[in-house]
């Protein structure tokens, strides 16, 4: 069991949603949304797991994780709120800047139109337009004094043409305005509701953590079988794929000496009539994943709704200080009976048995492979040839009440980080 560096939680959390808020400040209002409507479905998803979880186990180490990882989900989408509220604000001060401007051009449109019709109103009376056109001193005149009061009349009506273009333009900003404002006070209302549930749910997680204290015994005896079993699952994937690199090797090794024979028997063929030597071929090379190899980030998940609830890498335990979980791969919170799927089109490799990991199948994808553990049933055998998406077994559903799938992804014996090859949810 390995000893984690000391570093506060505060800060790293800090160090994180400092990123995470940078990233929210450059997206706008549509993107932001969109982030927001994906945070709200997460935390509703985790919840469901959650209150699955605590029907068959109140008070474990696995409920204090979803809690945790739930605190994590709620206070990011504070974040996305926060971010969301500053640019509503934002957006509601320039349009109420733009209805202050329409307004004032308004004002100014009707004071000039109020003088046209004025000075129109008095031109009337003083005279005629025809007698104006008629004391013309010549058809010239006229004709200059005929076109002078078309334009008149054609300003004035564009004038008040601009004057109901303005005012349906500040009508129009003032129904945005409306709307703007009611959204706001819709988010600032979900806002203080999750605020309100991440105290609760910070209560609850100190209220279990010192339930758990009292049980640090059964936790080092539950995580010391779990580190069993994973160490298993890691030795019998590692002899599976070391096995394939073997059948891969004799299989090209064996191809090379056809080559060679081959072309030993052209040189005897050829030798009586001074043909020139055959060129060797290279050595034939089993075909790389290069398929899978492309699908870096665009693989689709291995199950239709599901959360990572261990990430990839080296962890710290949640209740026992000092304590480093290292995980192989990632492992997935899922709902009970959940259809497993294969992410990548291949063959199956090898179907495993481990105590406490249930059933594990391993896909080969060319020199890539991936795992699929945790599983109660499994639909396929090995040799099968299978497509993406097809099912490999259904979850298997722990002592705990715990149903996780752990997916790994390896190229040859090297282990990857699955969620860099997972598409982005």
């Amino acid at each position: 069991m390995k000893r984690a560096i000391k570093i506060s939680a505060a800060t790293i959390f800090m160090a994180v949603m400092l990123v995470f808020t940078l990233n929210l400040n450059g997206q706008s209002r549509k993107e932001l949304e969109k982030l927001r409507n994906k945070k709200e479905k997460e935390i509703r998803q985790t919840k469901k797991q959650l209150n699955e979880t605590k029907k068959k186990k109140e008070k474990s180490g696995e409920v204090l994780t979803m809690l945790q990882k739930q605190i994590k989900q709620k206070e990011e989408l504070v974040e996305v709120y926060n971010t969301e509220l500053n640019k509503i604000d934002h957006d509601i001060d320039e349009m109420s800047k733009d209805v202050k401007e329409l307004n004032s051009e308004i004002e100014i449109l009707k004071n000039e139109f109020s003088k046209l019709v004025l000075q129109g109103y008095k031109s009337r009376h003083a005279s005629s337009k025809i007698n104006f056109l008629f004391s013309s001193k010549n058809f010239s005149q006229a004709l200059r004094r005929f076109i002078y009061l078309k334009k008149i009349l054609n300003f004035r009506k564009k004038q008040l043409l601009l004057i109901k273009n303005k005012k349906y333009e500040k009508n129009r900003n003032l129904e945005i305005l409306e709307k703007t404002k009611a959204e706001k006070l819709g988010i600032v209302k979900r806002n203080e509701k999750v605020k309100t549930e991440l105290e609760e749910d910070k209560t609850e997680v100190e209220d279990l953590l010192v339930s758990l204290g009292k049980k640090e015994k059964n936790l080092q005896d539950e995580l010391r079988k779990k580190e069993k079993a994973y160490r298993e699952l890691d030795a019998a994937i590692k002899r599976a794929i070391e096995a394939e690199i073997e059948i891969a090797r004799k299989k090209a090794e064996a191809e090379r000496k056809r080559k060679i024979e081959e072309q030993e028997r052209e040189k005897r063929k050829n030798k009586n009539k001074n043909s020139k030597p055959v060129k060797p071929e290279k050595p034939y090379e089993a075909p790389p994943g290069t398929k899978f190899g492309e699908m870096k980030n665009r693989l689709q998940w291995p199950v239709n709704n599901g959360s990572i609830s261990l990430g990839f890498g080296n962890h710290r335990h949640p209740t026992l200080p000092d304590v480093t979980i290292i995980n192989n791969g990632i492992n997935i919170s899922v709902m009970p009976e959940t259809s497993v799927k294969a992410v990548f089109e291949g063959e199956v490799s090898a179907i495993l048995k481990i105590p406490g990991m249930k059933n594990t199948v391993l896909i080969k994808h060319g020199d890539f492979f991936t795992v699929y553990s945790k599983l109660e049933n499994v639909s396929v055998q090995k040799g099968d040839r299978v497509k993406s998406g097809q099912k490999v077994g259904t979850i298997w559903t722990d002592n705990e009440g715990k149903c996780e799938l752990h997916f790994e992804v390896w190229q040859g014996n090297q282990r990857l980080d699955p969620q860099k090859w997972l598409v982005m949810k």
